[in-house]
């Protein structure tokens, strides 16, 4: 199935533009050119379990007074609205109270313009188990294995992969479109080497946790990761902590001997555990927001509320880890060297992910 979104823009006759986070310090034209300075919302959307208005986005950042100055009306009615910036998430939240209604005719009304989207009650919560990923051009044949991995192992209900403006859109609609929801997210990923101004991943994210994982499980992989776990043990774990996390083995690329390759062809991993950049399967509705290696809960206090951080150290599923495919790759970052071949002499046999996927 496929899913587009409802994105709010500053248009092009308005002058007024997102810099990027300072915390990045300086940053070159070329890196400048993926950044995204003109949206303010990614997606737009009715919690039906809720009867709220959510707008979903990159953080305002410098654009947070601007912003927050809009009216937004719904069926015309001027209604009153929450919007929290979170720019260590890298991402904001819009929130309205409605009256329930069949349709409902929204209108953003900005100091400079405004945006307008017609809604309907069209989600509810899932109580799914639910696999996300945002993808670019990676090959069908990959993208649909990692898909049949995860639902024959860990009983995947749904799958929603962010699809980043790929050229093979078509066949991997056709490819994969009965068993996956391809959700257009056509948005600018961001510098990639800076951590505070890249917001398409984060933002995808927590879209899909708030708009398709209610009520259910997020599973958390990129289509070049495997996780290497016990489905019981992980769902104990998630009921009793609320979110477990994953360490990984990088599978370097050890010459397959074919230009097809995919999962089954690489079977020799780096002995070390990599303990950085977890990843982690967790409760949706108990979990506030999260980003690609981190989840956060927020309290409530008497005067105020913030956010704290699920430290992954505690949380950690010591018996599972996740196999990191360096070969599964589009090379869209040369730098990182992820085709440089590797000897299997320095490395150990692990053979997990090809006896757990799935025959035919």
């Amino acid at each position: 199935m496929k899913y587009k979104v409802n994105p709010v823009s500053i248009p092009n006759n308005v002058a007024l533009r997102r810099q990027p986070h300072p915390k990045d310090g300086a940053i070159s034209d070329d890196q400048l050119s993926r950044f995204d300075d003109k949206y303010v919302f990614y997606d737009v959307f009715i919690d039906s379990d809720k009867d709220e208005l959510v707008a979903i986005g990159p953080p305002a950042l410098n654009l947070k007074p601007y912003v927050t100055n809009l009216q937004v009306f719904v069926s015309g009615k001027k209604e009153k609205f929450s919007l929290t910036d979170y720019p260590e998430q890298k991402i904001s939240i819009l929130k309205a109270s409605l009256s329930r209604q069949e349709r409902y005719d929204v209108v953003f009304k900005f100091p400079d313009f405004e945006s307008n989207v017609s809604l309907g009650n069209e989600f509810a919560v899932s109580n799914n188990k639910v696999l996300t990923a945002i993808s670019k051009n990676n090959a069908v044949e990959w993208i649909d294995e990692w898909i049949d991995f995860y639902k024959a192992n860990y009983g995947i209900d749904d799958v929603f992969i962010y699809d980043n403006g790929s050229d093979n859109l078509e066949a991997l609609e056709e490819r994969v479109g009965e068993k996956a929801n391809i959700v257009s997210w056509n948005f600018p990923f961001g510098p990639t080497a800076k951590r505070f101004s890249s917001f398409a991943q984060p933002v995808a994210l927590n879209h899909c946790l708030k708009r398709f994982a209610k009520g259910g499980v997020l599973f958390n992989f990129d289509i070049d990761e495997l996780l290497i776990a016990d489905e019981d043990r992980i769902m104990s774990a998630v009921a009793r902590h609320k979110v477990v996390y994953f360490e990984s083995h990088n599978v370097p690329y050890v010459n397959p001997g074919k230009h097809d390759y995919s999962f089954c062809d690489f079977r020799y991993r780096y002995p070390e555990r990599k303990r950085t950049a977890r990843k982690f399967v967790c409760d949706a509705d108990a979990n506030f927001l999260i980003s690609p290696h981190n989840t956060w809960v927020k309290k409530n206090y008497l005067l105020a509320s913030r956010l704290k951080r699920n430290k992954p150290d505690a949380l950690v599923d010591a018996d599972a880890y996740f196999l990191h495919f360096l070969g599964i790759t589009t090379n869209w970052q040369p730098d990182l060297d992820k085709l440089k071949e590797v000897p299997k002499e320095s490395l150990v046999e692990d053979d997990s992910h090809i006896r757990m996927m799935p025959v035919g």
